[in-house]
């Protein structure tokens, strides 16, 4: 890929004409995109995908959350957290304890298991990004941050 913008992408640019705004926009959306897939391949050499490995951390952050407060705490619905839920739990990486006051729910804690695969990963996921943004001056970065935000706030409330 020369360009910076993906083949969809090109194509609806193409039909757009020089409209940079839309260029940008479309950049955004293949950078973000190649981005997903190289951490989704990352992550799978460990067996995790994204949000099994949010939910890894918010478990191990937050020791005796509830299925509900983990599922606010990483926006997604409850059926969605109990899927993460019950892949962390079949591997062994987490541990459902019953609730001491609600006998409705029960209350999340990593494992040691767990507690290893994140002392594990972090570096790892440390580098990949570091080798993301080499090359970037600080310059670049701070005004590329403020670009992204800009477009953030232009798409409203989430």
């Amino acid at each position: 890929m020369t360009d910076a913008v993906g083949t969809k992408q090109a194509l609806l640019l193409s039909r757009l004409g020089d409209d940079e705004a839309a260029r940008l926009v479309m950049t955004v959306l293949t950078t973000a995109r190649r981005i997903d897939a190289a951490c989704a391949e990352l992550l799978a050499r460990h067996d995790l995908s994204e949000g099994r490995m949010a939910a890894l951390l918010a478990v191990s952050a937050e020791e005796g959350i509830t299925p509900r407060l983990l599922a606010t705490r990483l926006a997604v619905t409850s059926a969605t957290v109990t899927g993460l839920l019950d892949r962390l739990d079949r591997d062994g990486l987490i541990e459902r304890h019953p609730h001491p006051t609600d006998g409705r729910t029960h209350t999340l804690v990593t494992t040691l298991a767990g507690e290893r695969l994140i002392a594990e990963l972090v570096p790892v996921y440390a580098e990949w990004l570091r080798q993301l943004g080499a090359g970037i001056s600080a310059t670049d970065r701070d005004r590329a941050s403020l670009v992204l935000a800009a477009m953030q706030r232009n798409l409203g409330d989430e």
